[in-house]
């Protein structure tokens, strides 16, 4: 980034509409390198039919990435995957896992079938309900989908990833809005849309974690993609995507970091790092701010808790079937 460009990135960061949105990716994109090849990368993204995991698939697969996009709707993923690979021009480097993201079993199945060598895992299957909801592992919704699965999926993977190897985890920028609060706890009234922001900072601090406890492992990083023009937002924050919509960013531009973390040397990372825009950020506004160390503790051991169960079960629901086997995956 041009000294320039890091000027202006430092005063646009406190106008959130323009940092957040596409002025914010404009101003930066100026100096951006293109991300090198990823040819015989093996590539796993949740959430990948649509939105921002959909243009992060096309992005990897254009240059030359195996993807297995993680999806609930069969139909759906299959129908994205065809289209995905006309669009990048590359038959048969795209696979698809169906796996409900927030069913610990199905979490436990995907890791039993994900068999291939993975250089990257991409955890971008988010959630915002309407109104509280309860899992089968009597877990809240945003809690299991957001933390608890991607925390399963990572140590079930673990003793197969490469330290070269990194996971993503993606944030919110809405994550800044709230403390770290105990784990699987949410304020009454129920609010989705709180209990999506507490979930996304806690995604945040379970990066850091990962990076504390298992400093010779793959790179846990967190990302947020700014403020990203997607059938999520129109559905989930209508009133929000009509006030916003003039500034917010396509989805290939929300995907642009998740494309570059996935390419970028190792070295260029830091363990346990937040990024936007390619840079690493401040986890809160204000520097002095931090969350409460018992509050930390106390999330990694509910995260182990919450998925030492499913450890050494690993055959996941019966559903839960690639669509193409033996394929990146």
């Amino acid at each position: 980034m041009s000294a320039l460009t890091g000027l202006l990135d430092l005063v646009m960061a406190p106008l959130v509409p323009l940092s957040f949105g596409r002025p914010g990716l404009r101003l930066r994109r100026g100096s951006f390198t293109e991300p090198g090849r990823l040819d015989g990368r093996h590539v796993v993204i949740t959430g990948a039919n649509s939105g921002i995991g959909r243009a992060a698939t096309v992005a990897m697969v254009k240059r030359g990435a195996r993807v297995t996009m993680v999806c609930r709707d069969r139909g759906r993923a299959e129908a994205a995957r065809d289209e995905i690979e006309l669009v990048a021009g590359s038959p048969g480097l795209v696979a698809v896992e169906l796996c409900d993201v927030a069913r610990l079993d199905d979490m436990a199945g995907l890791a039993s079938r994900l068999r291939d060598p993975i250089d990257v895992v991409i955890h971008n299957a988010g959630v915002l309900p309407p109104g509280r909801i309860d899992t089968e592992d009597n877990l809240e919704l945003t809690w299991a989908t957001h933390i608890a699965g991607p925390h399963l999926l990572l140590r079930l993977l673990r003793p197969r990833l490469a330290a070269t190897a990194r996971i993503v985890l993606v944030s919110s920028g809405g994550m800044y809005l709230v403390p770290l609060v105990a784990p699987a706890t949410l304020p009454e009234p129920y609010d989705g849309v709180r209990a999506y922001a507490f979930t996304k900072r806690a995604q945040v601090v379970l990066a850091e974690l990962w990076a504390e406890h298992d400093p010779l492992g793959p790179r846990v990083v967190a990302m947020h993609p700014g403020w990203v023009d997607t059938s999520a937002v129109r559905n989930s924050l209508p009133g929000f995507h009509r006030l916003m919509r003039p500034l917010l960013r396509d989805p290939a531009g929300g995907a642009d970091t998740l494309d570059w973390l996935a390419a970028c040397p190792p070295a260029q990372l830091e363990p346990g790092g937040f990024y936007f825009d390619r840079k690493r950020r401040p986890t809160h506004v204000v520097p002095w701010r931090r969350d409460r160390p018992e509050t930390r503790a106390a999330l990694w051991r509910w995260c182990n808790a919450v998925t030492e169960p499913y450890l050494t079960a690993g055959q996941g629901s019966a559903r839960s079937a690639s669509t193409r086997p033996g394929n990146a995956s």
